[in-house]
């Protein structure tokens, strides 16, 4: 029987490049650099917003499939988060002059929402053992690119501590491993395949980095 461990470390060195790709990503270094316009910073509360609302709805997903087995605490955890998330994201969004009505009237792209619904086809679908390795994949390369856009909000466009209450979640999240590598090995042992882990890794972070190019395109538009 394959080890948990084993699959996770051949799936990183898969991802190699893709996860090189949102560590250089163009959108945090131009934030960086105080070079994204204000106008379109709205675009990610915006975005966020729809994302992380269909998402709350995918972890309960999750919560009433698998809450009654070992990941169950871990998966009340993660829609737990989802509650405080959104509550923070309201506060960046404040800043940037958006309303809760704002936040539900904006419109989405495709390629910002394809995370949603990635999401929620998972939640419907598949294995608590595949979808957990897509968290444990996905949340450190999205940690970190909050942390860098969290810190470049404070030093160039004024937010404070309090106003990057969101991303600093995220950015501060503990390791993963300890509480999904034994629901990763459960499912291994019950004859989940591990090609099937490694597809929907896959599948998390090339959403994961649609989601950085559809912000960048909005930094991008003559619009905002």
């Amino acid at each position: 029987m394959r080890k948990a461990a084993e699959v996770v470390k051949e799936i990183s060195a898969a991802l190699r490049e893709v996860d090189e790709q949102l560590r250089r990503h163009p959108y945090p270094e131009a934030l960086e650099r105080g070079e994204v316009p204000v106008a379109a910073l709205r675009a990610f509360p915006g975005t966020q917003y729809h994302v992380a609302t269909s998402d709350l709805r995918s972890m309960a997903m999750m919560v009433q499939r698998f809450g009654h087995t070992p990941a169950g605490g871990f998966l009340n955890g993660l829609l737990q988060g989802e509650f405080a998330a959104l509550e923070g994201l309201r506060v960046l969004a404040g800043k940037l002059g958006m309303t809760r009505e704002d936040l539900e009237r904006y419109e989405v792209t495709p390629e910002g929402f394809a995370y949603a619904t990635n999401m929620a086809w998972m939640a419907a679908n598949v294995s608590v053992a595949e979808f957990a390795v897509g968290i444990l994949v996905n949340f450190p390369a999205w940690g970190l690119t909050c942390g860098r856009m969290s810190r470049a909000l404070r030093a160039r466009y004024g937010f404070t501590e309090q106003e990057t209450a969101f991303l600093d979640g995220f950015a501060n999240l503990p390791p993963l491993e300890d509480a999904i590598l034994p629901i990763i090995q459960e499912g291994l042992d019950q004859g989940v395949e591990p090609r099937l882990l490694h597809r929907a890794a896959r599948f998390f972070q090339a959403y994961e980095k649609m989601f950085w190019d559809a912000m960048m395109a909005a930094a991008l538009s003559p619009n905002g």
